[in-house]
């Protein structure tokens, strides 16, 4: 028999995620998936589970759940403050990307991340979820996913695909430090004509706001207006993760993983993929500014970025 894990707590944006749905977005459906994919991947890497299986992802508080019956291998990662109570209530503080192998009766509260925005928990041999255009990614806005794409929410059970852990246990040795550094890289956007040139100024050499409207769709900033010299409106066309949409308010929205299919924004930049990450995991609150980098450099920074997070797995 399988375990069964039951919430007690579900926390806040608490979902279901693997790596996302791939060639899907010219059907209007976005790609979802894990916010952070160095924490996703990691997560997975450590239980050696496969690349793609299916995990939790919550954002500033994580779920409280028990192990009802049988025994479960698990991991968290991110910076996440958590504990492990066991069944004869001993309590434990929680290591982050390292195992743990929990019996029944065992309760895990994931209290809170520290100074980012998500963590990701992880069961050895995944979690029994359905998928949904080929993948369990949970996206809420357009329901879609587990429960007809609602968030986890408190009492919900769901079992685990294997019933019998492995009795290895694993943890990184290198540790994945906070980036502090406020300086996010970015290519150049493909309007980046409709923008003055103090408003591409304003852009590349003034410090931003993440605002409190911030979600996994869209990261809202507030700082000097971009001003535009055409229309804040383009033909509507297809949008990627991490554009840079500049509506009609000179305000700045980033694109995030839940974002939208197409858009009608003018788009100034791109962040890169190395970091956009760190980005994700900035809260509300924290302040930004962008460094325009070429695509060479980009690709670069996206080598030595995988690079270094294989180094930590091997």
């Amino acid at each position: 028999m399988s375990c069964t894990i039951e919430i007690l707590r579900s926390g806040i944006a608490t979902s279901f995620q693997d790596k996302g749905r791939e060639h899907v977005q010219y059907l209007g459906i976005v790609e979802s998936g894990a916010a952070d994919l160095d924490n996703y991947n990691l997560c997975n890497s450590i239980l050696q589970n496969n690349n793609n299986e299916t995990t939790i992802e919550f954002a500033y508080q994580g779920p409280k759940f028990l192990v009802k019956n049988n025994k479960c291998k698990i991991v968290v990662t991110g910076l996440v403050n958590f504990t492990i109570t066991r069944n004869n209530h001993s309590v434990i503080q929680g290591d982050c990307y390292k195992t743990y192998l929990l019996e029944a009766g065992d309760v895990v509260d994931i209290i809170s991340v520290i100074n980012s925005v998500y963590g990701y928990l992880g069961f050895e041999g995944g979690i029994a979820v359905k998928k949904y255009f080929a993948s369990t990614s949970t996206n809420s806005k357009s329901g879609i996913g587990q429960n007809e794409g609602r968030k986890i929410k408190n009492k919900d059970q769901f079992l685990l695909n294997i019933s019998v852990p492995t009795n290895k246990h694993y943890k990184l040795e290198q540790i994945p430090q906070k980036n502090s550094n406020k300086k996010i890289r970015v290519l150049e956007g493909p309007q980046l004509d409709y923008f003055s040139n103090q408003g591409i100024d304003h852009f590349f050499h003034s410090e931003f706001l993440i605002s409190n409207t911030t979600d996994k769709m869209g990261m809202r900033l507030v700082g000097k207006k971009i001003e535009h010299v055409k229309s804040a409106n383009i033909k509507s066309e297809g949008i990627v993760k991490g554009s840079i949409q500049v509506p009609a308010d000179g305000q700045p929205i980033v694109l995030l993983t839940d974002h939208q299919t197409i858009g009608g924004y003018p788009k100034i930049a791109v962040v890169i993929s190395a970091d956009y990450n760190n980005l994700i995991q900035k809260p509300a609150g924290s302040h930004i500014v962008f460094k325009k980098v070429n695509l060479r450099e980009a690709e670069i920074s996206f080598q030595l970025k995988q690079a270094s997070l294989k180094a930590m797995i091997e």
